[in-house]
């Protein structure tokens, strides 16, 4: 495994895996991987949207996991897993399910052949079990100081801000009662994230996908966004036009999300 911002050009096949396009990856860079017109294969359960031309070809199915499709494959090649990475898949599953909430007819079937193949279960859920640090848990609860709360109708929007968490300070809002939360992270001075979760009840209740709410919205920062139903994300610079107070900036995104949810 490589440990630097530049992927290896000797590598014959790249498969990006729980992203949609090459933007998501940050600052790892596939210049000289794509200059030589290399085969990258995408692997994901969010929202499709528009691929970069360096895409060769994209598997998506939006309605499992990630860990899952990877997990099928795995069994239907008849590939030997390694017991680690049985239970790294076995993790994701936990993940992105929910505990087997949110599963598909074949999810158990998936689990019992990587089970089969040696992923310890028990490990899988200590993965997920393990405490917030101490760093964490102060970021939620400055950021739910600061939280704005909007009533619409039966639906509670909370917008806040954060350093960094968060998709965990998200999360942590709709457990609070909120229908939509809106979480805005500035971890430097240029670099912006979004993480937004909703409610099921949310998303159809105003007949919207946050994925595509984010997708949108990202494209009005010249960003990247995207994902699911009730959980998405978007990733952008820093924009001339916002305000320095980050209060004010998530009053912004407040009100430009709740224009776009109207449309519906």
């Amino acid at each position: 495994m490589f440990q630097s911002d530049t992927v290896p050009n000797d590598l014959d096949i790249i498969f990006i895996c729980d992203a949609n396009n090459i933007q998501q990856l940050g600052n790892i860079s596939l210049n000289d991987f794509t200059s030589q017109k290399k085969p990258i294969i995408i692997i994901d359960h969010h929202e499709e949207v528009e691929q970069s031309d360096e895409i060769t070809h994209s598997i998506i199915n939006i309605e499992t996991s990630t860990a899952e499709m990877i997990g099928k494959m795995y069994e239907e090649l008849e590939i030997t897993l390694e017991p680690i990475i049985a239970t790294f898949l076995l993790t994701g599953i936990l993940f992105d399910t929910r505990r087997f909430i949110y599963r598909t007819a074949s999810t158990f079937d998936t689990v019992q052949f990587l089970i089969n193949s040696g992923g310890d279960y028990n490990e899988a859920l200590a993965i997920l079990q393990k405490e917030s640090s101490d760093s964490e848990k102060i970021a939620k609860l400055k950021g739910a100081t600061r939280t704005i709360i909007h009533k619409e109708g039966t639906d509670i929007y909370a917008f806040t801000h954060i350093s960094s968490y968060e998709s965990s300070l998200a999360r942590a809002l709709i457990g609070l009662g909120a229908s939509f939360a809106v979480v805005l992270a500035v971890p430097s001075e240029n670099e912006y994230r979004i993480s937004m979760r909703s409610t099921k009840s949310f998303a159809e209740g105003n007949n919207i996908s946050l994925g595509t709410l984010a997708n949108v919205i990202s494209t009005k920062f010249e960003g990247t966004g995207g994902g699911h139903q009730t959980a998405a994300g978007i990733n952008f610079k820093k924009q001339k036009e916002f305000p320095k107070n980050k209060d004010e900036i998530v009053q912004m995104l407040l009100k430009m999300m709740l224009k776009e949810i109207k449309k519906k």
